[in-house]
């Protein structure tokens, strides 16, 4: 097939979850032979997308989309949500039409909410079959942000902007040929949302063959918490665990050690960095961190879809203590193949459990692995999205 993909961003290289699940759909789609032409916003002009050109086309459009007072406060005046029309421009429709124009595609495949107004313009203008891939859904992330804001007046400004975004997202997407969501639980809350949307459940996926297992000795008493610190809810998810979780683990383990990896940490959490917490900022490969580690960690209270790095920790073996937010979507089973808990004291005895026991962290560790190279290989991932793709050139409805 001829594919046409929307992003917003580039997804290279893929370093965090935001890109890599854009990019493993690139790349095993490509892999299975399909032609595909990837339109990005992007920033600035790009460098080196060699690693990215290898599988597809790569056009792309420098656009500006960073939060700003001044657009936000435009924003009152608008029915689009201000997450959502900072990437509305016309350099993109402009290009879009010239692509359209000047080649033949058999579909367009529209990742994230924040790219469905063109998925629409498509589908309107040109009459191609369209789908759209919603990683999240973005109204839920939202109504669980305003809820844990204390100041009021951010607190209604919050508010408000959900409100705009569940009604926008509600209406475009049954615009769509399939909505491809990423867990049951957001499909049930998209078909809850809007009965008209065509819904099907796509998992994220994992790349085993850089993911793995590696013969690595384990750093005694060392947790690791692999999260981009430019998304707010992973930030959030740091800080509960730094203030509530930690002193209960350095209370029973003075020894331990927290390694906070990612990139952008904001200053209040570079300021946890001392003696017994390392704050890396970007690295190269995550890898070198969790493989030492003896327990990953994914401390999340807000946000939605599925934590790719978790599917990371599992195909490295590792034992993994989450709450129920931050593996939703995933099939794991508490106890078996990972452990859950959404209480200070819970997830204290959970981590504090796996540093001391060995064998209970290799038995974890066993079973995650066991459980992605069954169901959450990208390979199995881009065949589900090829079945999906024909279903609608056949014209089957979900």
């Amino acid at each position: 097939m001829r594919i046409l993909q929307l992003t917003p961003r580039i997804p290279y290289p893929p370093d965090d979850g935001g890109k890599i699940g854009i990019f493993g759909i690139t790349k095993y789609l490509a892999l299975r032979g399909h032609e595909i032409t990837l339109l990005s916003i992007a920033p600035s002009q790009c460098s080196d997308l060699s690693g990215l050109r290898k599988y597809c086309k790569v056009e792309t459009v420098v656009m500006n989309t960073a939060n700003s007072y001044l657009g936000m406060l435009f924003n009152l005046f608008s029915k689009t949500p201000y997450t959502i029309s900072k990437y509305h421009g016309k350099l993109v429709l402009n290009k879009l039409k010239d692509l359209l124009q000047r080649n033949r595609f058999d579909i367009v495949h529209v990742d994230h909410l924040h790219m469905a107004y063109y998925g629409k313009f498509i589908k309107e203008k040109f009459n191609l079959p369209v789908v759209l891939r919603e990683h999240n859904v973005e109204s839920t992330i939202w109504e669980r942000h305003y809820r844990g804001i204390s100041n009021p007046l951010v607190k209604a400004y919050a508010r408000f902007q959900f409100r705009k975004l569940y009604k926008y997202e509600s209406r475009i997407a049954e615009n769509f040929d399939r909505c491809f969501m990423i867990t049951e639980k957001d499909k049930e809350r998209m078909q809850g949302m809007n009965p008209r949307v065509k819904a099907c459940v796509i998992p994220a996926g994992v790349d085993t063959s850089y993911f793995h297992p590696m013969d690595v000795p384990i750093e005694p008493y060392s947790i690791v918490s692999v999260a981009s610190m430019d998304w707010l809810p992973n930030v959030e998810g740091i800080l509960w665990f730094y203030t509530t979780i930690w002193p209960l683990v350095k209370k029973r383990i003075p020894q331990a050690k927290l390694y906070i990896v990612g990139k952008n940490p904001p200053t209040e959490v570079e300021r946890l960095a001392g003696k017994d917490i390392i704050v890396t900022g970007f690295v190269r490969d995550v890898r070198e961190y969790m493989v030492k580690a003896a327990v990953s960690i994914v401390p999340l209270r807000t946000g939605g879809g599925m934590r790719i790095k978790i599917l990371n920790a599992l195909a490295m073996g590792k034992a993994v203590v989450s709450t129920s937010v931050g593996c939703e979507g995933i099939d794991i089973e508490n106890g078996k193949n990972i452990y859950i808990a959404d209480t200070e004291e819970g997830f204290a005895e959970r981590v504090i459990e796996l540093l001391e026991d060995k064998s209970k962290r290799e038995e974890l560790g066993k079973e995650g692995l066991k459980l992605v190279r069954e169901k959450y290989q990208w390979e199995r991932i881009a065949e589900r999205i090829e079945d999906e793709y024909n279903k609608i050139l056949k014209g089957k409805e979900v």
